[in-house]
């Protein structure tokens, strides 16, 4: 497999960006803004009064929210494919990478917790009871346990939008593409992620206590809601188009795709 350059892939994103903002913009709009938009008007399903329609829409979003970014991926590695063509991608291979996702998680549930107790019965760390507050040591156990297997789960999204498999294939080559390069993966989406959460709390702080203030409480159905699902989705929309478009010039990198084209087609949707 070929060495990883962050740089380079940075590079090429940066590309991407000036020469085709607008069409990936366009894949952002319809399949993460708009969408987190509707999710902020109807509410999360949170507490045990949960709507059925807002766990619907939070599933939804989720779903639509994949998609992008497997299309992003498809317009970012290449060779050329409308904007169109790329969102039915997106859709057609969304459910393989929900099935990946269910297998990684479940995999590290079950790592974690036979790690906390080992770790408990060696008296190496208080495993917290039901409802109360978990302490730093085992919050930052979890983020050492997560990062690096979502950091290679990253790469599964490229694999789909361009190569053909089941979802254990996709696996298998996700895994074999991060071989000697997993701690530059996970240094790189350990940025993303502390930029990510920097970006959300300075906005919240700032624009959201504007919206507050302006509009009143967030809730459900409300001018404040609209107003921070806009502001929400656009955060997200914007980081999950730069990071598909690294993700996928990683992946072009690692899979030794050195002649796919640093670009998408100018038109076409």
């Amino acid at each position: 497999m070929s060495s990883l350059s962050i740089s380079t892939a940075w590079d090429e994103t940066k590309v991407i960006l000036a020469r085709e903002g607008k069409l990936l913009a366009t894949v952002a709009l319809a399949l993460i803004v708009f969408p987190q938009t509707v999710f902020a008007v109807i509410g999360a399903p949170v507490g045990p009064d949960a709507s059925g329609l807002s766990i619907v829409t939070y599933f939804v979003v989720i779903i639509l929210g994949c998609a992008a970014q497997i299309a992003l991926n498809r317009l970012a590695v290449g060779p050329a494919v409308t904007v169109g063509s790329a969102i039915a991608t997106g859709f057609r291979r969304v459910g393989s990478v929900a099935i990946v996702g269910l297998f990684v998680a479940f995999g590290v549930i079950v790592v974690a917790v036979v790690f906390l107790l080992i770790l408990g019965a060696l008296h190496l760390i208080t495993v917290p009871t039901p409802g109360q507050t978990p302490p730093a040591s085992l919050i930052l156990l979890l983020m050492v346990l997560i990062i690096p297997v979502f950091a290679t789960f990253q790469l599964v999204f490229p694999v789909a939008a361009v190569e053909t498999g089941n979802p254990l294939t996709m696996i298998r080559r996700a895994w074999v593409l991060a071989q000697h390069n997993h701690l530059r993966l996970t240094a790189f989406v350990a940025i993303i992620i502390l930029g990510f959460a920097l970006v959300v709390l300075a906005t919240q702080v700032g624009l959201g206590s504007v919206i507050v203030i302006a509009l009143g409480k967030p809730d459900p159905g409300s001018v404040s809601a609209l107003a921070f699902g806009v502001l929400s989705g656009l955060i997200q929309a914007g980081f999950t188009v730069v990071t598909a478009i690294m993700i996928a010039r990683i992946y072009t990198q690692l899979a030794g795709r050195h002649d796919a084209q640093v670009g998408v087609p100018s038109s076409g949707i």
